[in-house]
């Protein structure tokens, strides 16, 4: 186990996993979605290198780079080149007030 974020004080950060990737975290209420910060379309981080890619609307992931949209709190796409389509998640739980990898952390 490898804690990923040592506080839920945030709504949405991007933490880098044990296993050398970007991990998009993203906190509603006491659930934290988590996915690894790689659009499906061509493989780009979401963000604009500063860890942030949450919409003002506090429930919309922004791919920077061509504007595709996702649920936050699904990953789903929905909007853009790649609709349809879903970021990939990654195995997190809450560990008291931290996020930690859930399983091996691979």
């Amino acid at each position: 186990m490898a804690t990923l974020h040592p506080s839920l004080d945030f709504t949405q950060i991007t933490v880098r996993h044990p296993a050398g990737y970007e991990v998009i975290l993203y906190r509603q209420g006491a659930t934290v979605h988590a996915y690894r910060n790689s659009c499906p379309h061509i493989g780009v981080g979401l963000d604009y290198g500063n860890g942030s890619c949450l919409l003002d609307d506090g429930v919309t992931l922004l791919c920077a780079l061509h504007g595709a949209t996702f649920a936050a709190d699904s990953g789903l796409c929905t909007g853009g080149p790649c609709a349809g389509r879903s970021l990939t998640r990654v195995a997190v739980r809450v560990e008291g007030d931290a996020v930690v990898c859930d399983g091996l952390c691979d």
